[in-house]
């Protein structure tokens, strides 16, 4: 039993599930609004499968030849590039919804708070790091505020999320954080929140093109 709880590929897909069961059964946003949260974040994780693999076989072209099963082996550079892209082409198919329905965009905000709950919580049953620890409290955080509060009424998103980020890689300080088995090194984190930031910048002021306009 313990040699499949540790199996990364398990743990990374149960720890994903469990998050969405989690916020699907305790948010109390209406079915609808789930089930189009729940299919933007889906597709989105299968472009971070393509780009993850196609990223990796462009990259390390000649090893994966020599040694097929090169191409399961993913480097933080390789998850960086691919988190990168799929965060900004995601933002192109999705920017304007976000703005459209702020229900939706609290909604999802609820999804991936959790989802990144989850992760950390099996994180720190593997290895019960104070790290780990603290980005529990730093999620759980967060998700009562948006659950309990009207901080996105009262705070722009922006802010929530740089104030969200900096804690974060205050947090990490010069330690790589795992999601999911993806090793994120405090570099990447950094570069993800603040293109996130300047994309909610964008799309909010109408500067951004997207798919939808």
């Amino acid at each position: 039993m313990e040699n499949i709880i540790s199996n990364p590929m398990f743990s990374a897909v149960v720890s994903l599930l469990v998050g969405i069961l989690l916020w699907y059964g305790l948010t109390d946003e209406s079915a609808s609004v789930k089930k189009s949260v729940v299919s933007v974040f889906m597709d989105s994780v299968f472009y971070f499968v393509v780009a993850l693999f196609g990223i990796n076989a462009i990259l390390n072209i000649s090893e994966i030849i020599q040694v097929p099963y090169r191409i399961l082996l993913f480097s933080s550079n390789v998850v960086w590039i691919a988190s990168l892209g799929v965060l900004i082409y995601g933002s192109y198919l999705y920017g304007d919804r976000l703005w459209e329905n702020k229900e939706k965009a609290k909604s999802a905000a609820k999804l991936l708070t959790t989802i990144g709950l989850a992760n950390h919580a099996y994180m720190y049953y593997r290895y019960a790091s104070v790290t780990t620890l603290l980005l529990i409290v730093l999620f759980v955080s967060l998700l009562a505020l948006l659950t309990f509060t009207n901080l996105t009424q009262k705070v722009p998103p922006v802010w929530i999320v740089l104030g969200f980020g900096a804690l974060h890689l205050l947090i990490m300080g010069t330690r790589s954080v795992i999601y999911f088995n993806f090793v994120f090194t405090p570099l990447a984190i950094l570069s993800l929140f603040i293109v996130f930031s300047g994309l909610l910048l964008g799309y909010k002021r109408g500067i951004l093109p997207s798919r939808q306009n």
